[in-house]
């Protein structure tokens, strides 16, 4: 079973359906125990950084998702606050399981950055919708360009991985990802 974490930051219907499309049996919770027994935890999100650590501390969720060590992937929201901090409207701690911060993208392109974009690695076009970045470095496994700007779209580190798009909304390619972490649950 796969825990989708509910913390008030949206989305999380879509990737309800995305996991039923898989045949994948999935839980909408923030229940503490639900998560600890479940073979992965999804954490989706829409929203901003500072409101989705309040609403994991609201929940006493943080230290049980710091904590977690099966398979996790993090969806846009979901994956900036698996970084070690956040600048969307102040400075805050994030759950600290990828190295790194999460910042306003530094482009003259239009933000949000949101829309079709290209993986340079994987070939193929993922829908974003986002103003914020996580830090490029060495957990960065696939990014896309963004004016000159190279944007990490999939991070990794151990059993945690991130996605910045919305692999629930990309078509083939997103359900191919969707596979793949499923296949490791």
């Amino acid at each position: 079973m796969i825990a989708i974490i509910d913390y008030n930051v949206g989305n999380v219907k879509s990737v309800l359906n995305a996991c039923k499309r898989l045949g994948v049996t999935a839980v909408l919770t923030n229940s503490a125990d639900e998560i600890v027994a479940a073979d992965g935890v999804i954490l989706p999100g829409v929203g901003s950084f500072g409101v989705a650590m309040k609403n994991l501390e609201k929940l006493g969720l943080i230290s049980v998702l710091r904590e977690y060590k099966k398979p996790m992937l993090g969806i846009c929201l979901g994956m900036q606050i698996l970084f070690e901090r956040g600048f969307e409207g102040g400075e805050f701690e994030g759950l600290g399981l990828i190295k790194g911060d999460v910042k306003l993208i530094p482009t003259e392109q239009k933000l949000p950055h949101m829309g079709w974009n290209t993986l340079e690695k994987r070939d193929g076009d993922v829908y974003f919708v986002h103003s914020y970045m996580a830090d490029y470095n060495e957990h960065t496994l696939d990014y896309c360009l963004y004016g000159d700007v190279k944007i990490p779209a999939i991070v990794g580190r151990g059993n945690v991985l991130g996605c910045q798009f919305h692999p629930e909304k990309s078509g083939k390619i997103g359900e191919e990802i969707l596979k793949e972490w499923v296949a490791l649950v």
